[in-house]
């Protein structure tokens, strides 16, 4: 960023000056303007050992020591190659969080994709230091993040979720609208239907059935959501000898029997006649949707008019069926 001479005034951003500075003088345990959600060094170390360091990692000087503002993975690259020294781009002491906090998410952000978690990190960052939505939306903007206040908040929950649903995030297996939903539950809880999720590999429609019958059954019999998971459901997913589309149907019939257990009966009361009735497969008998109501339909399917005459002298014979009348209840 050059260094500090010249007549004309400088902004902050520009006050970085390039220093060589001694690494054991760099704080490690101070995750205050960390992005990245990679913690995998092994890329950078290859990267460094063949062409060393090619951007210098941004550090905040205090009085004694060092904070990492950017650049987590190329320090511990360099500690793990026993660098003794490294050229960082140093930020005084005087520079503010919310300077230091642009620095982060730029040296981020304008270089490579983030993933969800990543960019609700440098939003969290910005909401630390902004007090106004004005300046919150002119800096997301400026730095390719999201300018809607509402989108900013929203996705700024995400980097405080439980591990297991950030990972659920950043792997792709939990969208944004799932996360939010999952952000008002309890952290254990969150992070047990994070793992079931995880497991099954089920899209957004299917997570949220199983997620509303376990809120359901869960409100009904004063019973957590994360002891539910732990007794059949924990079993069905042990089960070695279904694959994750059978554990998924399984688990669904078993949490939709436990919250309507009238419902599931009226369907295999419903399944067992209408097997005896042997329509075949000309013939499609519904029953009203989740049987409320009393009205069912009949459909045909017929070619010529003898296929049809053929399917009313067999219609004839099912109305008198006993099966049929124990499906229509009279």
């Amino acid at each position: 960023m050059g260094s500090k001479g010249g007549t004309r005034s400088k902004s902050p951003l520009q006050l970085g000056e390039l220093l060589s500075i001694s690494l054991s003088a760099v704080e490690t345990g101070n995750d205050t303007f960390r992005i990245t959600t990679k913690t995998e060094i092994d890329d950078l170390v290859y990267s460094i050992r063949q062409l060393g360091l090619l951007n210098p990692p941004i550090l905040r000087a205090r009085s004694s020591d060092y904070i990492i503002v950017s650049g987590f993975r190329r320090i511990a690259a360099c500690r793990s190659l026993g660098y003794i020294k490294v050229i960082a781009k140093i930020l005084g002491p005087d520079i503010s969080d919310k300077i230091c906090a642009q620095w982060a998410i730029a040296d981020n952000a304008l270089q490579r994709p983030l993933n969800l978690v990543e960019s609700s990190k440098c939003l969290s960052l910005l909401l630390s230091v902004y007090s106004d939505d004005k300046g919150l939306v002119e800096a997301a903007s400026s730095l390719g993040l999201p300018g809607n206040p509402d989108a900013l908040k929203k996705i700024g929950v995400i980097c405080r979720l439980p591990k297991p649903v950030q990972a659920g995030i950043i792997a792709d297996r939990i969208s944004l609208a799932m996360a939010w939903d999952l952000s008002a539950l309890e952290p254990d809880t969150s992070s047990a239907i994070a793992s079931l999720f995880e497991d099954l590999n089920i899209g957004l429609n299917k997570q949220r059935e199983l997620l509303l019958f376990l809120k359901e059954i869960s409100l009904r019999d004063n019973l957590s959501i994360k002891r539910l998971l732990e007794t059949k459901v924990r079993k069905i997913l042990e089960d070695e000898n279904l694959d994750r589309r059978q554990k998924f149907q399984t688990i669904r019939s078993y949490l939709k029997r436990q919250r309507f257990p009238s419902l599931v009966a009226a369907e295999k009361k419903f399944e067992r006649h209408l097997k005896a009735l042997n329509l075949g497969d000309s013939m499609k008998l519904a029953a009203p949707k989740d049987f409320e109501g009393a009205t069912y339909n009949l459909n045909l399917k017929f070619t010529k008019r003898s296929e049809l005459k053929q399917l009313h002298q067999k219609l004839a014979g099912i109305i008198q069926d006993p099966d049929l009348k124990k499906i229509l209840n009279n």
